[in-house]
C-alpha cells in the first residue's frame, strides 16, 4: 500500500510530497468545466519527469463535477481524458463523482447514470483502469432534506448504481468520514463492498453532539473533517477490515482539516503522515 495525499499536480507539489515523506500523490485534476486537466495534459512530460526524479508515484487521478448533469458526450470524453492522463503517469485508478440532477428523483437519475457510465466503464475495462466513485453527499440544494448533489452516497444507492452498470471496473473511493456523519456503518461497508473498493481516502471527522442536539441532522455545523487520528474513525478496525477483504490498493490522505490551513497546511500533512504510516507499514 502506497500512502499519498490529494493535491493539485505541479512541480512544487511533487517536490513537497518528497520532502514530507509521502510515497505518492492523488492528483486533483479539477472540475469537468475547469482548465486543470488541460493544464496537466499540456505539461505531462515535465510532470512525469519530476515524478520519476523525486520517486513519487501517482496513486489516483481525481476529477470532480456532476457527470450525470453534464452532456453525455462531454462527460464520457472527460473521463476518457482522465484515464489517458492516469495511464501516462503509471496510474490505474480514476476517482470522481456521479453527480445528480436534483430536478429529478433518484429513479429518474439512474438512466442518466447508466447512459454515461456504461461507456465510461467499458472504456475503463479496455484500458485496464478502475473507476472509484467517492461517497461524498455533496451540497444540499434547496431547503428540503436529501437533496444531495451526488448519487453514490450510501450502500443502498451503491447497490442500485452497480446494478445499472455491473462492470467490475466500476467501484468506490472508500472514505469513512462521509459515512460516519450519515450514520452508516463504515466498518461493515468495507466487508460488504471489499471487491468494489478501488481506492481509499484517509480522512477523519468529529461530531459535535451538543450542536447536533440543537440543529438536528439537517442542520449545519455539527460535524467537521479532521486529520486522521483526531476524530471518530476506528483506524485499527478500518485497516483490519481492509486486510480481511484483501484490499491491495493505495490510500490518500484528503486534508480538509480547517485548523491546519494556510501556513499550517504542511503541519497537517505531517500529522496525517505520522499517524497513518505505522498502519500502512504493518499492512
Amino acid at each position: 500500500m502506497r500512502l499519498g495525499y490529494l493535491t493539485p499536480l505541479s512541480l512544487e507539489t511533487i517536490a513537497n510530497a518528497r520532502r514530507l515523506g509521502y510515497d505518492a500523490i492523488e492528483v486533483g485534476a479539477g472540475w469537468l468545466s475547469g482548465p486543470t486537466l488541460s493544464e496537466i495534459e499540456a505539461n505531462l512530460p515535465r510532470l512525469t519527469d519530476a515524478l520519476h526524479e523525486h520517486g513519487i508515484a501517482v496513486n489516483a487521478v481525481a476529477i470532480y463535477g456532476g457527470t450525470v448533469e453534464a452532456p453525455v458526450a462531454e462527460a464520457i470524453a472527460y473521463w476518457g481524458r482522465a484515464m489517458g492522463v492516469a495511464k501516462a503517469m503509471g496510474c490505474s485508478v480514476v476517482a470522481g463523482m456521479t453527480g445528480r440532477d436534483n430536478r429529478l428523483t433518484v429513479d429518474e437519475n439512474l438512466p442518466l447514470f447508466r447512459e454515461r457510465f456504461e461507456p465510461i466503464a467499458r472504456r475503463a475495462e479496455d484500458e485496464g483502469v478502475r473507476l472509484a466513485l467517492e461517497p461524498w453527499p455533496g451540497s444540499v440544494l434547496g431547503h428540503g432534506p436529501y437533496r444531495w448533489t451526488n448519487l453514490a452516497t450510501t450502500p443502498e444507492l451503491w447497490d442500485r448504481l452497480f446494478s445499472e452498470v455491473p462492470s467490475p471496473a466500476l467501484g468506490l473511493e472508500y472514505d469513512p468520514s462521509h459515512l460516519v456523519w450519515q450514520g452508516i456503518d463504515y466498518l461493515r461497508a468495507i466487508l460488504d463492498y471489499g471487491e468494489r473498493i478501488h481506492h481509499v481516502h484517509a480522512k477523519d471527522i468529529v461530531i459535535d453532539q451538543a450542536r447536533l442536539g440543537r440543529v438536528g441532522v439537517h442542520g449545519r455545523g455539527w460535524w467537521r473533517f479532521v486529520v486522521p487520528g483526531l476524530g471518530e474513525v476506528d483506524w485499527p478496525g478500518l485497516f483490519r477490515n481492509l486486510r480481511l477483504v484483501g484490499y491491495a490498493g493505495d490510500m490518500s490522505f484528503e486534508h480538509e482539516d480547517n485548523v491546519y490551513l494556510n501556513e499550517r497546511w504542511d503541519e497537517g500533512l505531517r500529522l496525517g503522515l505520522s499517524f497513518l504510516r505505522p498502519f500502512v507499514a504493518a499492512y
